[in-house]
């Protein structure tokens, strides 16, 4: 009896180790550490926050009024342009730019513009690159970095999608000529495809259906941020797809997405359907003019993972015929974006989000060394009992 109450102590004790080694205090209070990686910066003191905001504030006035005076200022050059195949390139601050330089931009931004399998097209695009001040000193808040600005054709010009696009300090140095080695120009022409955002669509498809384009507005074109997005696979650049789940900063950035976004990581079609078709219902008015000011930062909030691509892998998955049809229907996205696929907008998307990360396994799920353990316990413990039973002895 004395042996067997050892045994039990020791397996009471082998328990209280575990609980202590993988149960969290009640009350923890949580760290405050933020990862690198997900896109939700600190955030700063009251005063800060106001300051920021009114920056905000003040940028989309600006990049507003910026976008509808440059329409107007380049409306007789586009027009005279729209005999040659490729966007109009213009430079905020030329004088900066050697001759050489500007040049280049041009026949990058040309070349971009073949890559993208674009000619001449219906809706022109100008493209505005908006270099960074080359004085430290300023009375208004510097573009935001890895942002840009779009005008979409409206009832006042149908034929004109204006880009304006935040060089930053690096793309500045680069094409001035403050940085040595030139411009490097396969990497620049890269940044340019991607740059053009939402004119490269109405550019390849023209204006897309109310429903469509209310859907987008609603999103912020989150969907639709590339036209060409290249080829697909687990190391396309997001940071979940390169991740190794054994990183606690992965978990980090899967729990940051929306919920319908970590259920279609596990290969859930509703939670796919939802992640893609929220806002499709909304029935919100179509700015004037239509602004985009959109984010196009590689660290940004996703609301589906690499979902900056989706639109350009939908169409390059159906072909131009099918997602033609789809863009200009007035039907409901959900209805011509199935038609379109053929499939349920769910299922489709589920399988496409599968090529960029493996499924997640969501619920909970005891940790390996935990189980293992666990076993060990049961064993000893059945192996005690079937020890003192074997010596057990009826007087």
């Amino acid at each position: 009896m004395a042996s067997l109450n050892r045994w039990i102590i020791l397996g009471l004790l082998a328990c209280a180790v575990l609980a202590i080694a993988y149960l969290p205090p009640r009350g923890a209070k949580p760290t405050g550490r933020r990862s690198f990686f997900v896109g939700q910066a600190p955030q700063g003191t009251p005063a800060r926050r106001r300051a920021q905001a009114l920056a905000d504030e003040w940028r989309s006035a600006d990049g507003a009024v910026y976008l509808l005076t440059e329409r107007r200022r380049l409306h007789d050059v586009v027009r005279r342009a729209t005999f040659n195949a490729g966007p109009l390139v213009v430079l905020s601050d030329s004088a900066r730019v050697p001759a050489p330089a500007a040049r280049l931009v041009d026949s990058a931004m040309r070349i971009a513009w073949r890559q993208l399998g674009l000619g001449e097209t219906k809706v022109q695009v100008a493209v505005v690159f908006e270099l960074a001040p080359a004085s430290a000193a300023r009375a208004r808040p510097l573009p935001e970095e890895g942002r840009g600005a779009y005008l979409a054709p409206d009832s006042t010009d149908r034929t004109t999608c204006i880009a304006v696009l935040a060089a930053g300090w690096y793309w500045t140095r680069v094409v001035t000529g403050e940085l040595p080695g030139g411009i490097p120009f396969d990497a620049f022409v890269q940044s340019l495809k991607a740059a053009l955002g939402p004119c490269a669509f109405y550019a390849a498809y023209g204006t897309p259906s109310k429903s469509v384009r209310r859907w987008l507005v609603t999103r912020d074109w989150d969907l639709a941020l590339v036209l060409d997005p290249g080829t697909r696979g687990r190391q396309t650049g997001s940071m979940i797809g390169m991740a190794d789940p054994r990183f606690p900063w992965y978990w980090d950035a899967i729990y940051s997405l929306p919920p319908a976004a970590v259920a279609c990581l596990s290969h859930l079609a509703e939670g796919c359907r939802a992640a893609v078709l929220a806002g499709a219902s909304e029935d919100v008015a179509i700015p004037f003019p239509d602004v985009m000011r959109l984010d196009r930062r590689w660290n940004r909030q996703q609301n589906l993972v690499e979902g900056h691509r989706f639109l350009a892998d939908v169409a390059h998955e159906v072909g131009r015929d099918r997602f033609l049809r789809f863009w200009t229907s007035e039907l409901s996205v959900d209805t011509a974006l199935a038609a379109a696929l053929k499939r349920p907008v769910g299922e489709w998307t589920a399988d496409w989000q599968a090529t960029f990360i493996n499924p997640i396994r969501l619920g909970p799920a005891a940790p390996l060394g935990a189980v293992a353990m666990a076993l060990l316990l049961a064993a000893v413990a059945v192996g005690v009992v079937v020890l003192t039973a074997s010596r057990r002895q009826v007087r």
